[in-house]
């Protein structure tokens, strides 16, 4: 029972704290957790530069108690994204990783097949 423990398994979200269940339920795209490269180096810097902009823009149109509340949601909201985005590539690298392999090698059935391909050939020449 021990030695079953310690083995490193595919991460199935059903097993997780319920602390990381909460950061899976955050409102997202499967796009943005698949699209590492276009996520970080594009869409992060330009939804960040517009929320300074948009933060600007709140602090001087709203009145003092209401500007400091809409101003602090954009970046806690920003950060659950963010911090579901990661997490998510992280279980997606981890299974890839450490979880059942997608492809079964069968080497006797693919043995086999390449000999009767090659006795096919040498009765062909």
């Amino acid at each position: 029972m021990e030695e079953k423990e310690n083995t490193l398994r595919r991460m199935e979200a059903k097993d997780l704290p319920w602390f990381y269940k909460l950061i899976l339920k955050v409102p997202g795209t499967d796009f943005l957790e698949s699209a590492g490269g276009i996520f970080w180096g594009i869409l992060t810097p330009i939804f960040l530069i517009g929320e300074f902009f948009l933060s600007l823009y709140l602090i001087l149109s709203f009145s003092f108690p209401v500007n400091v509340i809409l101003t602090s949601i954009i970046p806690a909201v920003s950060f659950a994204l963010f911090v579901k985005i990661s997490f998510k590539r992280f279980i997606n690298r981890w299974n890839a990783t450490f979880g059942e392999p997608g492809f079964k090698w069968d080497i006797e059935k693919a043995v086999e097949e390449y000999v009767n391909l090659l006795k096919r050939r040498g009765k062909h020449n």
